[in-house]
């Protein structure tokens, strides 16, 4: 039997059926941006923030890589990093952010309840999440890694961190 390949046949999710949203502090780069993008629509994401950032959303680049879901997926980008902490804070959001830190927990080993709203928070593509962002958090968790590098593509790191979060608390 030869193996075909077929069109996808995705689930259709409501946008945001999913209790979770990424804070991107200081992502910079428009193929980032529109990884992020496609991932927020592939995942059901209920929103994503773009902070301390000035993505051009008209780039070339970003177009590329969002393959238009920038259409669809709700987002905002703003300079006002504090006033969203504080919304999500009230709205019960858990702050948690993905970084390496002495207080951080594997992914593998972190556990949230089905229920929990989270706000995932990702930092700069260079310098990790920022150091005033970091004090807001409420817990920080990390990807063990096995290799020689310290750190993987923003984007990537998103993705699997995500797909963990949402599939270890159902």
């Amino acid at each position: 039997m030869k193996t075909e390949q077929l069109t996808h046949n995705t689930t259709q999710l409501q946008s945001g059926a999913h209790n979770l949203v990424i804070l991107c502090d200081g992502i910079t780069s428009p193929a980032n941006a529109g990884s992020l993008m496609r991932l927020s629509d592939a995942l059901g994401l209920k929103h994503l923030y773009f902070c301390n950032s000035n993505i051009n959303f008209e780039s070339s680049r970003f177009k590329r890589t969002s393959r238009s879901t920038e259409m669809y997926v709700s987002y905002t980008q703003t300079s006002d990093y504090d006033e969203i902490l504080k919304n999500l804070k009230r709205e019960n959001y858990i702050l948690i952010g993905l970084e390496l830190t002495n207080n951080s927990i594997s992914l593998a080993d972190f556990n949230i309840q089905a229920d929990e709203k989270i706000a995932l928070v990702l930092g700069n593509e260079r310098h990790g999440i920022s150091p005033t962002v970091l004090t807001k958090l409420n817990k920080s968790i990390y990807i063990p890694m096995y290799g020689k590098n310290s750190s993987m593509n923003v984007a990537q790191a998103a993705a699997i961190a995500t797909y963990t979060l949402i599939n270890n608390r159902l």
